[in-house]
């Protein structure tokens, strides 16, 4: 009787339950079809002829912001909970053929020459008691050679990037295939010399100071020629050596940018001529006074510290690989 009575009571608990459970699914359901209905309800309305006019488009619930190109809401999911499609995506890669043509071909000539003039001045008797005398005038020497591709090259890059070209034969057509493109690329040019030229001396000396001393150091034991170590020693040259260089890298974008043709310089106002280093740099400073000079700072920082340390690690271990194997004899 005992059992009988037990069994009894657990059925009845058990009916509760999912009496219980019932009701919670129906309240759901009551609730999702009333969203639905509401949303339902908006898109009616919203096509009930209270179209804005002129063509302007209707701001969001979200304050009149507009969608994010590439991104996707799933039903019933608020407005900041897009996803990124792979074309959203992809926009982060435009202007990559004119990264890489900037980046590649200008670096292997720049190293190579960096190479050369380094052993050169380390065989000169007054320059070789202070090696970073001659890394810096080696690194200078390399960059200056390079920047003959590379300045043509970030032009091209720059147009794409900033969206006033389509195509890279577009860019390649605005920046070597008219007079006024040539010469904005010789402006641009001149005054990357400022900015480049102490850039890839100061790297490359504070990449090879750094292993020297702790080379010439008996209380640091380090092997200084790990692909950690090495990554670490380029991305402090290339962080401290991009920080140094903003401002010229500021007026050197802004020139790389500004208008070179009647369409470009041109509004229904005035004509804007295109300036060099100093028209550039007074401008920047006219605008935005001496902090514009730093604008972008953190972000040229962050992004040429593990850069230059991928770079010079990689460099690195390809050329110890080559010297180990003979490859050059």
């Amino acid at each position: 009787a005992h059992a009988a009575r037990l069994a009894s009571g657990l059925a009845a608990k058990a009916s509760d339950a999912a009496a219980g459970a019932a009701a919670a699914a129906a309240a759901r359901a009551a609730r999702a079809g009333a969203a639905d209905a509401a949303v339902a309800a908006a898109s009616r309305g919203s096509g009930s002829g209270e179209e804005p006019a002129g063509g302007e488009e209707r701001p969001s619930r979200s304050g009149g912001a507009k969608s994010l190109p590439g991104a996707t809401l799933t039903s019933g999911a608020p407005p900041d909970a897009g996803a990124w499609s792979l074309e959203g995506l992809a926009d982060l890669y435009t202007g990559l053929s004119g990264a890489l043509l900037k980046e590649g071909p200008p670096s292997a000539v720049y190293l190579g020459v960096y190479e050369a003039a380094k052993a050169a001045l380390l065989a000169t008797p007054a320059i070789s008691p202070d090696p970073l005398v001659a890394y810096l005038l080696a690194g200078a020497a390399g960059e200056t050679v390079g920047s003959v591709i590379r300045a043509p090259a970030e032009a091209i890059k720059s147009r794409l990037q900033s969206g006033a070209d389509s195509t890279t034969a577009d860019s390649v057509r605005s920046v070597l295939g008219t007079a006024a493109g040539r010469a904005n690329v010789m402006r641009a040019w001149s005054s990357s010399l400022w900015r480049d030229v102490p850039f890839g001396a100061i790297q490359l000396a504070i990449f090879e100071g750094l292993k020297t001393y702790i080379i010439n150091s008996p209380d640091i034991v380090v092997d200084v020629d790990t692909l950690l170590a090495e990554a670490l020693f380029g991305a402090t040259g290339g962080a401290i050596g991009a920080f140094l260089t903003t401002p010229t890298d500021v007026v050197t974008i802004r020139i790389l940018t500004q208008g070179t043709g009647v369409d470009e310089a041109c509004d229904e106002q005035a004509c804007t001529l295109p300036v060099g280093f100093v028209g550039m740099a007074k401008e920047v400073y006219a605008q935005s006074g001496a902090m514009g000079f730093l604008q972008g700072a953190r972000a040229r920082t962050l992004y040429w510290a593990p850069a230059i340390g991928i770079f010079l690690s990689c460099y690195c271990s390809i050329r110890q690989a080559a010297v180990t194997s003979s490859l050059f004899g």
